[in-house]
């Protein structure tokens, strides 16, 4: 089974359809829903889903066709873990097809609007205009240098440095399948913030510092502090 990302972006070989009839499966959008809280071996899915072996395992194959999930060894046994870049894949997808229809023009946006315009969560890292200005920082900084057009980044020694010193946990690179760094496409802003193991271990950062805290039924962040007093700490 590959642990490529040659599937994350949309191919000829995956069109869209394609990954919408991947997901037509209660039982796999419901192992995705497992794996959304940690890694788990088939043993562990079987027993949640009170489903056969042979059954979990024929759908964690398909997921893994799909680019939706990657398989990793711990020891005697093998974990299976979600890919976040292919969930924000068609996410971003979703909500680009909403943001292209149009609404009534109003004179005045909503508070809800502008709080998800401000900040807020894409899957596990910041996005927002926050997000993008974070990104813009990073890369001001050259605690991130672009690496290739996609774009994806890396840390600079100085950032490196930085990063550890506002208390982020510097990810393993390309461990167990997903991206270090890259831009994600931000929805609101048109722009691109920080995605990837990095853009997640960032977000974490920021919430144990008390600069944002998360809401349980919205992907909107609440911003205790302002974030670029993080940067300057």
């Amino acid at each position: 089974m590959s642990n490529s990302y040659k599937n994350l972006e949309l191919t000829p070989e995956i069109p869209m359809d394609r990954l919408f009839y991947c997901l037509s499966s209660p039982a796999r959008l419901e192992i995705i829903r497992i794996l959304s809280g940690g890694s788990k071996t088939v043993n562990s899915i079987s027993e949640l889903l009170n489903s056969s072996q042979p059954s979990v395992s024929s759908h964690l194959n398909i997921l893994s066709e799909y680019g939706f999930v990657n398989e990793f060894p711990y020891g005697r046994e093998v974990f299976y873990k979600l890919i976040p870049e292919r969930v924000e894949f068609l996410t971003t997808y979703l909500d680009d097809m909403a943001g292209n229809h149009k609404m009534p023009v109003t004179t005045k946006k909503s508070n809800n609007n502008a709080s998800f315009s401000k900040c807020r969560r894409c899957y596990d890292h910041l996005a927002g205009h926050d997000g993008v200005i974070l990104l813009k920082t990073f890369l001001l900084n050259k605690w991130l240098k672009q690496i290739n057009d996609k774009p994806e980044f890396d840390l600079t020694d100085k950032g490196e440095i930085n990063m550890m010193r506002l208390g982020v946990k510097i990810p393993v690179k390309r461990r167990h399948g997903r991206i270090f760094a890259y831009g994600c496409r931000d929805l609101t802003e048109k722009e691109f913030h920080l995605g990837g193991s990095l853009g997640s271990e960032v977000m974490k950062a920021l919430i144990a510092g008390e600069f944002i805290s998360l809401n349980e039924n919205s992907r909107i962040i609440t911003v205790i502090k302002p974030i670029k007093d993080w940067i300057e700490a």
